[in-house]
């Protein structure tokens, strides 16, 4: 992002990134945590949040995913998600841009009985105007961010993983 601003406007000032880093325990194995996360198609399904969602292909090295995620604010994020390396059943390393812009990782780890799933990123606000409003506003946005990754996190659960619960017995 640059600091120069057009004419008549003040220069823009970089925002700090929004952090993120919480672990999460699944009571499944972790291969069968990263067939759930393989099914991309069903991600609108799962999250109300997500408002559009499309890839180029599978959960793989070099995909592409377009997302638009409606906070619980009133504004949306759009973003393009490049995964840069996708290990199967070990981590997802990922490069985010558009309304954000940043990296993120997602680390499994566990056995046959659990699982963890650790989700770490650091994303920077480039839309301007949201960008602005971050330095006063930082503290209601945060807390868009934590309800939308805890209403992900419940319909996840009781979306995808009820299905494989469910088929173990």
């Amino acid at each position: 992002m640059s600091n120069a601003g057009g004419p008549g406007e003040p220069p823009a000032v970089a925002a700090r990134p929004f952090t993120f880093d919480r672990s999460f325990a699944f009571p499944c194995a972790r291969d069968e945590l990263w067939k759930l996360l393989a099914r991309v198609d069903e991600y609108p399904r799962w999250w109300t949040w997500l408002r559009a969602f499309g890839t180029d292909g599978e959960l793989a090295t070099g995909t592409t995913a377009r997302a638009t995620i409606r906070a619980p604010l009133p504004y949306r994020l759009d973003l393009s998600i490049s995964v840069e390396e996708a290990v199967p059943s070990e981590r997802i390393d990922a490069r985010v841009r558009g309304d954000l812009e940043g990296w993120a990782r997602l680390a499994l780890s566990g056995g046959d009985e659990s699982c963890r799933a650790r989700l770490t990123w650091a994303l920077t606000l480039e839309d301007r105007v949201l960008g602005r409003l971050a330095h006063l506003g930082r503290p209601l946005m945060t807390w868009g961010h934590d309800r939308v990754v805890s209403t992900g996190l419940r319909q996840f659960r009781s979306r995808a993983l009820a299905s494989i619960l469910d088929d173990a017995g």
